[in-house]
């Protein structure tokens, strides 16, 4: 079984977490889907790259300041990791950067 990667964390609330990143995950694949090619395979890219997908976690975990079954959790989770990649790519363009992380930026492909 993934693990959460926080150190004593309750169980419950890892196995919470890792079935609402799964949803993330299904949801932020989902939303790149679109009308122009050259926009789904640039957000394709970025998505695939992975990564730890810290800021929707995040969100995640505050949900649970509250209600974490409330509606629009797991969309806000996904709007926070669309921004944070959104901003990757904006500073590869801004940069000229071939390279995010060892792997061909997505403005260099």
């Amino acid at each position: 079984m993934a693990k959460i990667g926080i150190p004593d964390i309750d169980p419950t609330l890892e196995k919470d977490l890792l079935a609402s990143m799964a949803e993330v995950e299904v949801l932020l694949r989902d939303s790149i889907e679109g009308k122009y090619p050259l926009v789904i395979e640039t957000s394709r890219h970025l998505v695939d790259a992975g990564g730890k997908r810290l800021r929707p976690l995040l969100t995640l975990i505050a949900s649970h300041f509250g209600d974490p079954k409330a509606k629009g959790i797991i969309e806000a989770a996904v709007v926070c990791e669309l921004t944070h990649l959104g901003t990757l790519y904006h500073d590869d363009v801004m940069d000229e950067a071939p390279l995010r992380r060892g792997v061909e930026s997505a403005n260099n492909r």
